[in-house]
């Protein structure tokens, strides 16, 4: 089984560069951007961008051709992307999606800038059932962006794709026991367990968690890798993107890819 889980980034061209990065993000976000990375007790002070303006933004500047082709090349059973926009994108890329062979497709929206809600997506090659997801979301940048999951009877297999909250602890720790409390509720069903997403966090911090502990899941990649943000020297970058499996599993090959966004994506062969 191939999975993939890929940080879109918008799904705008050159975020994968500081400087157009930077300009896409305050064109998002406003300059409050500034204040998630270096001023944390300003947060939530500076007026957002305005729906209209973010929407006409997105549709300048939307370029999802290098994603459908890393989809395409890299042919996975599972798919997990993070920060889509929901409104403006789900045609494309649910006819582009179904065209390479996805049967199921959910999504998990976010609980803010409507118009242009930053979403996830999650998708699979074999027929399942969407499971419903309310993940506790702060409404604004750095809050979360979804979660979504498919139960595959045939595969007696549930998976999960999320997007976690950035640097906010507390809201860290009622989403990791939200996703907990959904996991078990599958386990009970007798499924086993994929999670995949951006969590904002390295393994040694999501497997320190008391909730996470009670799950028996581990990473697919046996050696963490880094994949965020793209655009800065190696150490001053992060292991944000995660492949979660049962124990019993076996690894075959995990790799990065980049694709034009500040993320790389991350792909796993299991079985």
């Amino acid at each position: 089984m191939k999975i993939l889980t890929a940080n879109i980034a918008y799904g705008f061209a050159g975020m994968d560069r500081l400087l157009p990065s930077l300009w896409h993000q305050l064109h998002m976000h406003g300059w409050g951007v500034l204040t998630y990375e270096f001023f944390p007790p300003l947060r939530g002070k500076f007026a957002e961008v305005s729906e209209q303006k973010r929407v006409a933004y997105v549709k300048r500047h939307r370029h999802l051709e290098p994603v459908l082709k890393m989809i395409e090349r890299t042919q996975p059973d599972a798919l997990v992307l993070n920060e889509v926009i929901y409104e403006l994108y789900r045609d494309e890329l649910e006819r582009a999606l179904r065209g390479m062979g996805f049967q199921t497709i959910c999504w998990g929206v976010s609980t803010h800038y409507p118009g242009t809600s930053i979403s996830t997506l999650v998708a699979t090659r074999e027929v399942g059932e969407p499971i419903p997801c309310i993940m506790p979301q702060r409404p604004s940048m750095g809050g979360g962006a979804g979660m979504a999951g498919i139960r595959m009877d045939a595969k007696n297999l549930s998976i999960f794709g999320m997007h976690l909250t950035y640097r906010s602890p507390e809201l860290f720790k009622k989403q990791v026991a939200y996703i907990a409390r959904m996991v078990e509720a599958e386990k009970t069903r007798g499924k086993g367990i994929v999670m995949a997403g951006d969590w904002n966090e390295s393994e040694s911090v999501i497997g320190a968690n008391a909730d996470f502990k009670k799950l028996d899941l581990v990473s697919a990649d046996a050696q963490e890798k880094l994949t965020c943000p793209v655009f800065l020297p190696r150490f001053l970058q992060k292991p944000l993107d995660h492949i979660f499996i049962p124990p019993s599993w076996q690894r075959k090959s995990v790799q990065t890819i980049p694709f034009g966004s500040d993320h790389l994506a991350l792909l796993a062969e299991v079985e």
